[in-house]
């Protein structure tokens, strides 16, 4: 099911730490897309030991290993990835960006427009292309991305 129609429309100025975890919306302008990739769900381990198959599900796509064999006379704690099983599922993934809309009223002199990255999966992959205006309904979460840290060597 989707939810349509979600009130209040949140402003892009207005998405800040308070909002991670919240459901909300917003519109604004599609102004690029992403290819489209594999995400992966859950993914199939196979026990080093005794050959045993395990199916983990992977959160956003993080790889966590499992941490011992399901079998009880086993317990193996070596695990080795199985993209090919069955187990193992994938959707389709795309990462947009959408920026924000403004009225001629609400323009502040030189400044560039607020944007947010949005991620895309199953049907509403390769639903909108940059133009479009767009309503977005989601759960805000904070992207693990390694920019704008500095490494400091001694």
């Amino acid at each position: 099911c989707r939810v349509y129609n979600y009130d209040p429309l949140t402003q892009l100025k207005n998405v800040r730490a308070n909002c991670y975890g919240k459901y909300i919306a917003l519109r604004g302008t599609v102004v690029r897309v992403s290819n489209i990739k594999p995400l992966c769900t859950k993914l199939a381990f196979v026990c080093g030991t005794c050959g045993d198959v395990q199916s983990v599900p992977l959160p956003d796509g993080k790889y966590t290993l499992p941490t011992k064999c399901l079998v009880p006379e086993c317990r193996g704690r070596s695990f080795t990835a199985d993209r090919s099983s069955p187990l193992t599922a994938t959707v389709d993934w795309q990462s947009i960006k959408v920026q924000e809309l403004m009225s001629d009223d609400q323009r502040e002199a030189g400044r560039i427009p607020r944007t947010i990255e949005c991620e895309l999966v199953q049907d509403l992959v390769d639903s909108c292309v940059p133009g479009d205006m767009v309503t977005i309904t989601g759960i805000v979460k904070v992207s693990s991305t390694e920019e704008g840290k500095t490494s400091s060597e001694n």
